[in-house]
């Protein structure tokens, strides 16, 4: 394991500097805009599913809000989903609610998984290029299969078919013929 260990003083310091008043009031403020939001959310088939928006809250919250980017912990895959269904009911919504907050789109985690929004540009940096390092040894394993593309020998003229599709051509062209 590649963990950290971090002094209990330096963690509580760090967790109690994050915290602000205008944060605090602004989080209460988003949870329940965000309540608000989904209890007006109707279920496409209310017979089913009378209280979609009722369950939605149910198995929902709010994690983190930077960038503008609003990050919404679910129970399920299925209940990310339904959110995203109304994704734009959701964000429009929320930025009527609060509209001194800015809240342009909402980013999705299931509930367990570590996921969060990043706002360093840094780590941001470092997810590219692990990413580009990876496509990078997908490239090369790919280079490595049975699979390799062969370059196509032409044996016709580009403005030619190839014979095996002229004989199709004019096989069909035959049998049309033969049925008129």
């Amino acid at each position: 394991m590649n963990e950290e260990i971090v002094n209990i003083n330096e963690l509580i310091h760090k967790t109690f500097n994050n915290i602000s008043v205008e944060g605090s009031k602004n989080a209460s403020r988003i949870v329940s805009a965000w309540n608000s939001v989904l209890s007006r959310i109707k279920s496409v088939n209310p017979i089913q599913n009378p209280n979609e928006g009722e369950n939605l809250i149910d198995h929902s919250r709010v994690v983190d809000l930077k960038n503008g980017v609003l990050l919404i912990e679910a129970d399920h895959p299925g209940w990310i989903s339904l959110l995203q269904f109304h994704k734009k009911f959701i964000i429009k919504g929320m930025q009527m609610a609060v509209s001194d907050v800015p809240i342009n789109s909402l980013a999705f985690r299931v509930r367990g998984s570590q996921a969060s929004i990043s706002s360093s540009s840094g780590s941001q940096n470092e997810v590219r290029r692990n990413i580009e390092k990876r496509i990078e040894i997908e490239e090369q394993n790919l280079s490595r299969t049975v699979f390799q593309s062969k370059p196509v020998q032409k044996s016709y003229k580009t403005d030619e078919l190839a014979p095996e599709l002229a004989k199709i051509f004019a096989d069909l062209k035959n049998d049309m013929m033969e049925e008129s």
